[in-house]
C-alpha cells in the first residue's frame, strides 16, 4: 500500500526520512562509480572522475525536482541503467570519431561530456514537450516488444560492460573480442565481481531489499580492500585491482567548457542517432518506471505532470553539470521500504550525494573494479530477467523472439535502427494477427434473414425459395491491407461454392467498421470487377461519409454500375428482396387478385362472398393512420393493396419504423387475438386499400358461419406460425 502523508512533520518523521535517503544515497552513489566506470574506459578512462561528479549532480537536481514536485511521494530520481548504458554507446561513438582525427585525451573527454549534456537537455525539452503537449499517454502505445528488446539490449550492455571495465577491453560481437575472458590475469577479478553479484542476490533472501546493495557493497568493499592491503605485496598487481589514478572528483561546468575548448560539432552531427536514443530510451523508462510505481503504490500518477517536472530537471540539470535521470522505481521503491515518508527523504538523497561531491574525494583508488563490474553485470542481469522472463513478452513465442532480435539489432547497428525496425516488425506482427481475426463479424443468406418488410405469403414463398440467391456479411473493426484479402477470398469462395442458385447479391454492412485504409479499397476493387464478370450486385450498407466518397472515386456507384448504397441493412436487404421478386416478375400486385387470395388462403370451400358482409372495406391516402399504439385492439386487418408501416414513439417523439406491410397480409391479429392495447401506429406509406373485421363482426361470424370463422382461425394461425418459425431460423442463424 502507499505510504500515507502525516500531516504535520515531526521530528521523528524528519529521522526516518534522513535515515532512508542516507541509505538510498549510499545506493546511487554506488551506481554512480559504476555507470562512471562503464562511460569512461579505455582511451577516455581518465574522464572518470569528471563523469562521475556529472553523475552525482544529475541525481542531486532531479532527484530535488522530481521528489519536491512527483505525484508519488516518497520518490526519487537520477540516472537510469537503461539511458546509462546508451550513454556508454554515445561515448564510444564521440570518443571513436575523434580518435580517428588524432585528437588527444582531454580533447576527447571534453567532447563526450558535451554529448552527454546535449543529450540530457534534450532529454529535458523531449519530456517537457512529452506533458506540456499532454502526449505522455501516446508512448503507453509504444509495443512492448520494442521495450523488452531495447531493455534487453541495455541489460547485455551492462553485462559487458561489467567486463570491459574489469579488462579494459572493448567487447563486441565478434568472437575474437572474447578472448580476453580466457587471460587467466583477470580471472580472479571475474570470479569476485560475479560473487559479489551472487552475494546481493544471497541477501535478498536474508533481509530487507532496501539494505541489500548497501551492505553488500560496503562489506565487499571493505573486505577486499583488506585482502588486497595485507595479502598481496606486488604494487603492479595491486594496482590491476583498481581504476587507473585519476585523481579526484571535478565539477563539470559545461558553459565554461564551451568557451574554452574546440568542440567538433561534426562529430556531435554523426552521434546524433546515439544522443536521440538517449531521449528516447529515458523517456520509455520513465513510463515504465511511473507505471510499476503505480502499481506499487496502488495509486494513480499524473503522467503528463511527470514528465514536464522530469524535464524541467534536465534542462537545469544539464545547465549545472549534470547527466540526464528520470523518476527512478527502483530509488523509490527504496525509499519506502527503508521508511521515508515525505518528500524530505528525496531531498535527503541529494545532501548526502552533495556532501560526497564536493568533498571531492579519489573515489576510483579505494573502489576495486571487481566490485564496479559485478554491479554492472548484476543489474544488467536484472533487467534482462525483467525484460525477457518476467515480461509480458515471455507469455507469446512470437514476441519474445521480436524482443531479443530486437536486442541483438541494437547491439550490431545502434540503439536508432533496433527500434525503428522493432515498431516496424510490431506492426507487421499485429497486422498478421489481426488479419486473422478476420472483419467478417457474421454471414447470413435471405433464407434465415429478411428485411423488416411483411409481403404477401406468395411473395415471402418465393423469397424463401430463392433466399440463397442474396448474402448478408456483418462487417467489423478496421479493414487494411492484411483483411481485405481475407475478404475477397471468403466471398470469392462463397460465390464459387453455390451452384445450384447462384449468388446474386451480396449485402456487405459496414456500420461496425470504424475506418479502411487504401489498400482495403483496391482488394474492394478486385471484388468489384470479380463480381461483375459473375453477374453479382454488390450492395453496401452503413457507410459513413469518408468511406462512401472512397467507394465513389474507386467507381464502384454510377448509371454504369449496378452497385448500390443504403443507409442501413435493413433497407440493403429490402432492396435485394425487390430485386429477386421483379426478377421473377412477382412484384406487389402478385398474380392474385385480394379476393382469390383470401379465398385461397381460407380454403376452396369458403368464398370471398361468404366473408366480405362482416368486413368493412377502407381506402386510406398515404399518411393515414390505421392504428394508434395504445388504442383498443378491437379489430384485425386484412391488407389488399399498397403498403403501410410499423412504427412506435422513439425517443423525443421521433416515429421509428419496425416494419412495412405490403399487400395480402394481415395486420393487428396479436392485440385482436390477445385483446391488449395496440402495440404499435399502423400507418399507410402508399394509398392502400384494407377491410376491416371488428371484434363485434368476427362474433357474429363464429355465429352465424361458424366454418368461415374456423378458416378464418386456421388462417391467422398459419400465419403467426409462419413468422414464429422464420424468427425461430433468424434468431438461430444470428447466435
Amino acid at each position: 500500500m502507499a505510504p500515507k502523508r502525516p500531516q504535520n512533520i515531526d521530528v521523528a518523521t524528519l529521522g526516518r526520512d534522513a535515515m532512508a535517503g542516507t541509505i538510498s544515497a549510499i545506493v546511487n552513489i554506488a551506481y554512480c562509480i559504476s555507470f562512471s566506470a562503464l562511460i569512461f574506459q579505455g582511451s577516455i578512462a581518465a574522464g572518470f572522475p569528471l563523469g562521475l561528479a556529472a553523475l552525482i549532480m544529475g541525481t542531486m537536481v532531479t532527484g530535488v525536482v522530481v521528489s519536491l514536485t512527483t505525484t508519488l511521494v516518497p520518490a526519487d530520481a537520477g540516472p537510469d541503467t537503461p539511458a546509462v548504458a546508451v550513454m556508454s554507446v554515445l561515448a564510444t561513438t564521440v570518443a571513436a570519431g575523434l580518435a580517428a582525427k588524432g585528437a588527444d585525451t582531454e580533447t576527447m573527454i571534453i567532447n563526450v561530456m558535451v554529448a552527454i549534456t546535449v543529450s540530457t537537455f534534450l532529454t529535458g525539452a523531449v519530456l517537457f514537450g512529452l506533458g506540456g503537449l499532454k502526449l505522455g499517454q501516446w508512448l503507453r502505445f509504444v509495443p512492448f516488444p520494442v521495450i523488452g528488446g531495447f531493455l534487453a539490449a541495455s541489460g547485455l550492455l551492462l553485462i559487458t560492460g561489467g567486463v570491459e571495465v574489469i579488462t579494459g577491453s572493448n567487447l563486441t560481437l565478434s568472437p575474437s573480442s572474447w578472448a580476453v575472458m580466457a587471460d587467466m590475469r583477470f580471472a580472479p577479478q571475474i570470479a569476485v565481481g560475479l560473487a559479489f553479484a551472487f552475494f546481493i542476490v544471497l541477501l535478498k533472501r536474508w533481509m530487507d531489499d532496501y539494505l541489500t546493495l548497501p551492505i553488500a557493497f560496503v562489506v565487499f568493499l571493505v573486505v577486499l580492500n583488506a585482502i588486497l592491503m595485507w595479502f598481496v605485496a606486488d604494487p603492479d598487481t595491486q594496482a590491476d585491482w583498481y581504476l587507473a589514478a585519476v585523481g579526484a572528483l571535478q565539477l563539470w561546468w559545461p558553459i565554461g567548457a564551451l568557451s574554452t575548448h574546440d568542440i567538433d560539432w561534426g562529430v556531435m552531427a554523426l552521434s546524433s542517432a546515439e544522443i536521440g536514443a538517449v531521449c528516447g530510451v529515458t523517456a520509455i523508462s520513465m513510463l515504465l518506471d511511473v507505471s510499476s510505481l503505480e502499481v506499487a503504490r496502488q495509486k494513480s500518477a499524473d503522467l503528463d505532470k511527470e514528465f514536464r517536472t522530469n524535464g524541467l530537471a534536465n534542462v537545469l540539470a544539464s545547465v549545472l553539470g549534470g547527466v540526464a535521470g528520470n523518476l527512478s522505481l527502483n530509488n523509490s521503491l527504496l525509499l519506502q521500504q527503508a521508511g521515508a515518508v515525505t518528500r524530505i527523504s528525496g531531498v535527503s538523497v541529494a545532501v548526502v550525494c552533495g556532501l560526497v561531491l564536493f568533498a571531492g574525494a579519489d573515489v576510483g583508488s579505494f573502489v576495486p573494479k571487481a566490485i564496479l563490474g559485478g554491479m554492472l553485470a548484476y543489474l544488467g542481469t536484472m533487467i534482462l530477467i525483467e525484460a525477457l522472463v518476467h515480461s509480458p513478452a515471455q507469455r507469446s513465442r512470437t514476441d519474445l523472439a521480436l524482443a531479443i532480435a530486437i536486442a541483438l539489432v541494437i547491439l550490431y547497428f545502434g540503439y536508432l535502427v533496433g527500434v525503428v525496425l522493432g515498431v516496424i516488425g510490431a506492426c507487421l506482427l499485429f497486422a498478421l494477427s489481426y488479419s486473422r481475426i478476420g472483419v467478417i463479424r457474421r454471414h447470413l443468406t435471405r433464407y434465415e434473414l429478411s428485411s423488416s418488410v411483411d409481403r404477401s405469403p406468395e411473395q415471402a414463398r418465393l423469397l424463401q425459395e430463392e433466399g440463397k440467391r442474396v448474402h448478408v456479411f456483418w462487417l467489423s473493426g478496421f479493414i487494411f491491407f492484411g483483411s481485405s484479402n481475407g475478404l475477397f477470398e471468403r466471398i470469392r469462395r462463397e460465390i464459387e461454392e453455390q451452384k445450384e442458385k447462384p449468388v446474386g447479391y451480396i449485402v456487405l454492412d459496414f456500420s461496425a467498421v470504424q475506418g479502411l485504409d487504401t489498400s482495403a479499397v483496391l482488394s474492394l476493387v478486385k471484388l468489384r470487377n470479380y463480381c461483375e464478370e459473375r453477374d453479382v450486385t454488390l450492395v453496401f450498407s452503413g457507410l459513413s461519409d469518408s468511406m462512401h466518397a472512397a467507394f465513389l472515386g474507386a467507381g464502384f456507384f454510377g448509371t454504369d454500375r449496378p452497385h448500390q448504397a443504403f443507409p442501413t441493412r435493413n433497407d440493403a436487404v429490402e432492396w435485394c428482396e425487390d430485386m429477386v421478386l421483379l426478377y421473377h416478375e412477382v412484384g406487389e400486385a402478385s398474380s392474385h387478385t385480394f379476393e382469390t387470395w383470401l379465398q385461397n388462403e381460407l380454403g376452396g370451400d369458403i368464398t370471398f362472398e361468404r366473408v366480405e358482409p362482416y368486413m368493412t372495406r377502407r381506402e386510406l391516402d398515404s399518411g393515414a393512420v390505421l392504428f394508434r399504439q395504445g388504442e383498443p385492439s378491437d379489430s384485425v386487418v386484412f391488407q389488399a393493396s399498397g403498403c403501410v408501416a410499423i412504427t412506435i414513439e422513439g425517443e423525443y417523439g421521433r416515429s421509428i419504423r419496425l416494419r412495412r406491410m405490403l399487400g395480402h397480409t394481415v395486420v393487428g391479429e396479436m392485440g385482436f387475438y390477445r385483446d391488449v392495447p395496440r402495440g404499435a401506429n399502423v400507418v399507410a406509406e402508399s394509398a392502400s386499400v384494407v377491410y376491416i373485421l371488428t371484434r363485434e363482426s368476427f362474433d357474429k361470424m363464429q355465429d352465424e358461419d361458424p366454418g368461415a370463422a374456423a378458416s378464418l382461425h386456421k388462417l391467422i394461425i398459419r400465419l403467426l406460425s409462419d413468422r414464429l418459425d422464420f424468427a425461430n431460423r433468424e434468431i438461430s442463424a444470428l447466435h
